[in-house]
């Protein structure tokens, strides 16, 4: 049995006229099929993502006053992202909350990103149409201050190679990575790539995946992370 959307109420400190709106936040469509309801949280997921742009947006505004737009835009667009608001969502214990279908339980579907996301847009979606932007900024400003404290740490997962090579070009004379498989384990439909990533032959990050490609993005990805905290502090 999911938990009462009452307690998280009492948890954010924030009040409703009409809790069926939270009700209809936490419905998975599985649910709603298995039950005969005519309702699920994809429209209020639909409204919920525009009212979070709008959060996002002041959030980075007020968080980088000397930045660019594009690399604003860049920003926002990670903390858009699915794994984003599937992380906000874990904060609140969404899904606790949810209610599902059966099949979707069993298979473990209330903790699935995608799944948190869409739950959690449509959250902001419900408490947007009760309480308007305000109240939804209250309740979700603190949390992104909280989960991401620096944004800009974020566009390292959206395009790990294509940052690695900036760094590189500032920092190292206009060195470019290089790319070595270290090795390939399994057979060609299972394999597994293990891929270093060097700067004038120094090894500054490695990385593994089914791909040779996701491999040097998950190198990119933590060479990125290393040299940040040696240049960044």
């Amino acid at each position: 049995m999911p938990r009462d959307i009452s307690e998280l109420l009492k948890i954010y400190n924030f009040e409703v006229n009409n809790k069926k709106l939270l009700l209809e936040a936490m419905t998975h469509k599985s649910y709603s099929a298995e039950h005969n309801i005519d309702y699920d949280n994809q429209r209020l997921e639909f409204l919920g993502d525009a009212v979070l742009q709008i959060i996002l947006t002041e959030y980075l505004y007020s968080r980088y006053p000397g930045e660019q737009e594009g690399k604003l835009t860049k920003m926002r667009s990670a903390l858009a992202r699915q794994a984003a608001f599937a992380k906000l969502a874990e904060k609140m214990e969404l899904s606790e909350y949810m209610r599902m279908g059966k099949g979707e339980l069993r298979s473990n579907g209330h903790q699935r990103t995608s799944t948190l996301c869409d739950a959690f847009e449509a959250l902001a979606g419900a408490i947007y149409l009760d309480g308007g932007l305000e109240l939804v900024s209250r309740i979700v400003m603190p949390m992104l201050q909280d989960v991401f404290p620096e944004p800009s740490a974020l566009l390292i997962d959206l395009n790990p190679k294509g940052m690695l090579q900036e760094y590189t070009q500032k920092y190292c004379k206009s060195e470019r990575p290089e790319y070595i498989i270290d090795s390939k384990v399994g057979p060609d439909h299972d394999c597994e790539y293990f891929i270093s990533v060097l700067v004038k032959g120094k090894v500054i990050g490695k990385g593994t995946g089914k791909s040779r490609k996701s491999a040097e993005m998950n190198a990119a990805a933590n060479a990125m992370r290393a040299l940040r905290e040696v240049i960044e502090g």
